[in-house]
């Protein structure tokens, strides 16, 4: 079951889904994690959209990260049952005398942390310290910690797989079209990305096929789902993982 753990869906900025779903028909991606995109904390679309189709969507939310009522907001959600993860910055803090009272919160509910970069911040002592400070906390690193290919600083990637030491970090293979020097299948990309198997292993390694993107051609999004499985350091069951087997786990889909 192929699930794209990283699809934006809404009002406006982003299509409804109703223009996902024939995509996804197409593709045989059977569900999806709906992830809130940034400038907008009403959660209410994608809440509905989970409680609408039970099992085959999760919602990813957001929250304003910057305000002493964040990790209030955080525990409605959760007592919701429709979220299963918050998305924030690497270096988003909170106000006042405990600046990771929003992490603190998202670790409380059991809920994913879905971080973005840039790399440098989610390679940071900061950030490592962080998830030092809280190792109940599952954390899911987009974009592959939002790595460059072929350019990467080598120290900050290495820092980042460094990261795969904690049991509860995780990453996603995506981003690919706008973070690599070459166009498909970014061949730029496949050493960092056999290493991010090396150090994560497939059974923290999410997918998506960036149907967001701009301008997408005709089989961008089937191209996507072939980009894995024609990797060939990926076994079988590596592929059946990152294309669907870790975000169903993660992010409680049916099976």
């Amino acid at each position: 079951m192929i699930v794209d753990s990283h699809v934006h869906v809404g009002r406006w900025k982003y299509p409804p889904i109703e223009d996902y779903l024939p995509a996804m028909a197409r593709t045989g991606v059977k569900g999806a994690v709906l992830v809130q995109f940034i400038g907008n904390a009403d959660n209410s679309y994608l809440t509905g959209l989970v409680a609408a189709h039970p099992g085959r969507f999760a919602a990813v939310a957001m929250v304003e990260a910057d305000t002493h009522g964040a990790p209030a907001h955080v525990a409605r959600l959760a007592a919701t049952g429709l979220v299963r993860g918050v998305r924030l910055w690497a270096e988003t803090r909170s106000p006042g005398p405990d600046p990771l009272a929003l992490w603190r919160a998202i670790a409380a509910e059991g809920l994913v942390a879905s971080v973005r970069g840039p790399l440098e911040d989610i390679a940071s002592p900061r950030f490592a310290a962080l998830l030092a400070e809280l190792p109940e906390l599952r954390v899911r690193l987009e974009h592959v910690g939002f790595t460059t290919y072929p350019d990467a600083d080598r120290a900050a990637f290495d820092r980042f797989l460094a990261l795969a030491a904690r049991p509860l970090t995780y990453t996603m293979w995506g981003g690919f079209h706008a973070n690599s020097g070459t166009p498909y299948p970014y061949p730029d990309a496949d050493p960092y990305l056999r290493e991010t198997v090396a150090a994560y292993g497939a059974r923290r390694i999410t997918w998506s096929g960036d149907w967001n993107r701009p301008d997408p051609a005709p089989g961008d999004y089937a191209a996507a789902v072939r980009h894995v499985l024609e990797r060939p350091y990926l076994t079988e069951d590596d592929q059946r993982q990152i294309l669907g087997g870790t975000a169903r786990e993660l992010f409680g889909l049916a099976p």
